[in-house]
């Protein structure tokens, strides 16, 4: 019993605990309050309509009876700009006069959830218009990858990454822990980012080099190589300044994280569909910015310098707080020293 009693008494051992209990309760928590009434928000998903003279009813009707946000677009070219910035789901382009045809136009880029809905709603508009003569249509998934493995690496590369970092971070703060009575807080603290920035040259560039072994990816491999270094730095950027801020229960506050991060990427259910409170917090973290900027790029070597900029500012924020509390941290300490030797 005593050795019961020591080992209960060991800060980690209630961490071990609490991991026990608040990570799958946090998961259960954030996936059903954030994906609950998904389906309900289908005017979240936008559907650009080519607006031509012959169309106008087309447009008039969709903008009535589909449940989705109908905008109209001057032309095809404009509509497909669009669908690949990520600014509508769906383009449609008919032909009421001639051809008699509707084409739907989808990115692969797009959630699974909202293309599995939107090539659902082309049948259904089909039907709505049908008549003699027959109207036929045909949808057109943009940028359609044949390999489901290259359709995963954008998680894979936008996620693994933090996992990595996040275990990278306990073992270099156990480091800290056992070697912190031996040296100053600053030397240590250097010393980490040195070892930090071992990873950033290694680890990046091994993972980007796989990615392009078994994956055709549109862009360039320096581009994929650069957004992987800024990602990997912004994920060691949050994980070090959660351990400078919550101490020994800083591995709780990273794993937490990966429920949100999980959700808000894209990938399944477009964030616009989430329960209100989740739609912008994917901003604030990187996966979620990773995963959306990895998919242009590996679809199509898409604009990404959205997500470039707010990966940056997450960096210099969590390079900045931690830099700030080591100062004052270190600051402190010094002040109880003179205290002490006076």
């Amino acid at each position: 019993m005593k050795t019961f009693k020591d080992v209960f008494s060991i800060t980690q051992t209630k961490v071990g605990l609490m991991f026990a209990l608040i990570v799958p309760t946090l998961f259960l928590v954030v996936w059903m309050t954030g994906y609950q009434g998904a389906t309900e928000r289908l005017d979240q998903l936008r559907v650009a309509v080519v607006k031509e003279s012959s169309t106008a009813g087309l447009y008039e009707n969709l903008q009535k009876e589909s449940p989705f946000t109908v905008k109209s677009v001057s032309s095809e070219t404009e509509g497909l700009k669009q669908l690949d910035a990520g600014k509508v789901e769906m383009v449609l382009v008919a032909d009421l006069a001639d051809q008699k045809k509707l084409t739907f136009h989808v990115n692969q880029a797009n959630a699974e959830f909202a293309n599995g809905i939107l090539k659902q709603a082309t049948s259904e508009i089909s039907q709505m218009l049908n008549g003699k003569p027959v109207i036929t249509s045909d949808v057109i998934v943009e940028h359609q990858v044949s390999d489901f493995s290259t359709s995963m690496l954008p998680i894979l590369l936008g996620f693994v990454i933090y996992i990595a970092v996040m275990t990278m971070g306990i073992q270099f703060n156990l480091v800290i822990q056992i070697l912190k009575n031996q040296h100053s807080k600053w030397s240590l603290f250097w010393s980490k980012q040195l070892l930090h920035g071992i990873v950033l040259l290694v680890v990046p560039l091994v993972m980007v080099s796989l990615a392009f072994a078994f994956s055709d990816i549109e862009a360039s491999f320096i581009k994929v190589w650069a957004f992987q270094l800024l990602l990997t730095a912004a994920c060691i950027g949050v994980t070090q300044m959660n351990f400078t801020i919550f101490g020994p229960i800083a591995p709780l506050v990273n794993v937490a994280l990966i429920p949100f991060q999980l959700m808000t990427a894209g990938n399944i259910v477009p964030p616009s569909m989430l329960a209100p409170f989740y739609q912008t917090i994917g901003h604030y973290l990187p996966v979620p910015n990773a995963v959306a900027g990895l998919t242009r790029l590996i679809y199509f070597d898409g604009d990404i310098s959205s997500f470039v900029v707010r990966l940056t500012v997450i960096l210099l924020i969590t390079v900045a707080v931690t830099l700030i509390l080591t100062a004052l941290r270190r600051e402190q300490a010094h002040i109880i020293e003179v205290k002490q030797a006076s």
